[in-house]
C-alpha cells in the first residue's frame, strides 16, 4: 500500500524529475505502478521496518496486519542485545530471509507471517517454493513459528484466481493485490502441511498460536517434541508479541 500511495504521486509529476521507489514490491510485477512513467524501483529485501544491518541476526517475517507484533519482538531483541531483521513476507521476502539462513547469517528465527506457505499451496502471488519453512529446520537453527496471516490467500489477477475459489467475495487490496478468505478446509490443508515441514526441523522448534483462530489441524499434526505455546490473544494484540518474545529467547538459549 505504501507502494502504491508513492508511486502514484510520482505518476504525476513530469518526466525528466528523479523518481526513486525502494520497495518490497519490486521484484514482482511492477506494472501497476511504474505504468507509462520513468521511476525507477530498487527491491529492499528486507522490510523497511527500522534499520540494520544483515550480519550476525534473528530473521522475522511479517505481513500487514502482524507488523506490530514483529516490531515488537524485534525491540526485545534489540533490548537483549541481538539484532532483528523483519522480511516482508510477499514471497520474495521469505525467500531471501531462508537464502540467508543458507548462508549462516541468520541465526534464529521469528517466523510470525507464514502465509507464503498457503500461497504456494493454492498458487497465490505470495508463494515463495516449495522449501518454504523448511530450511531454518534443516540448518537446525533455533525457530519459533507462528500461523501468521494464513487466513487469506492474496492474487495480483482475477483470471490466476483457481476455479474452485471463484464463487468467493474477492477484496481488492490494491492495483495488483487481490485477497480471498481461507475457509475451514483450506486452513486444514495448510496446518497439515506446516506440522509436516516442521516435524523435519533438527534444531530447537517451538510454535505458538494465538488462540482466538483455528489452528486444531497444525497442533494435532506436529510432532509431540515441538513445544506448542498457546496464547488467549489475537495475533495483533501486545500480550502475544510479548510472550512470543519470551519464548524466542527461550529457545535462542537465553
Amino acid at each position: 500500500m505504501g507502494t502504491n500511495l508513492g508511486t502514484t504521486v510520482m505518476r504525476s509529476l513530469p518526466f525528466g524529475l528523479p523518481k526513486v521507489m525502494v520497495s518490497t514490491i519490486a521484484s514482482a510485477d511492477t506494472r501497476p505502478f511504474i505504468d507509462t512513467k520513468d521511476i525507477i524501483m530498487v527491491p529492499s529485501i528486507a522490510d523497511i521496518a527500522g534499520l540494520n544491518r544483515i550480519t550476525v541476526t534473528i530473521g522475522l517475517t511479517t505481513l500487514g496486519g502482524t507488523t506490530a507484533c514483529a516490531t515488537h519482538v524485534q525491540k526485545r531483541l534489540e533490548e537483549q542485545g541481538l539484532e532483528g531483521v523483519i522480511f516482508h513476507a510477499n514471497g520474495m521476502g521469505g525467500k531471501a530471509m531462508e537464502e540467508l539462513i543458507e548462508e549462516d547469517i541468520i541465526k534464529g528465527v521469528f517466523d510470525l507471517s507464514t502465509n507464503e506457505v498457503v500461497d504456494h499451496l493454492y498458487g497465490g502471488f505470495s508463494d515463495a517454493g516449495d522449501m518454504r519453512l523448511e530450511v531454518a529446520g534443516r540448518k537446525g537453527i533455533p525457530q519459533l513459528v507462528s500461523p501468521g496471516n494464513i487466513d487469506h490467500i492474496m492474487y495480483s489477477r482475477e483470471d490466476q484466481i483457481p476455479e474452485r475459489f471463484k464463487h468467493q467475495y474477492i477484496h481488492r487490496h490494491g492495483p495488483s493485490i487481490l485477497v480471498l478468505r481461507t475457509k475451514k478446509k483450506e486452513m486444514a490443508e495448510v496446518g497439515k502441511v506446516m506440522a509436516e515441514k516442521l516435524n523435519k526441523a533438527k534444531g530447537p522448534t517451538a510454535v505458538i498460536l494465538p488462540l482466538k483462530g483455528f489452528f486444531e489441524s497444525l497442533s494435532e499434526n506436529l510432532n509431540p517434541e515441538i513445544e506448542i505455546k498457546r496464547v488467549d490473544a489475537h495475533i495483533t494484540d501486545g500480550l502475544f508479541a510479548e510472550e512470543a518474545a519470551k519464548l524466542l529467547f527461550r529457545i535462542l538459549g537465553g
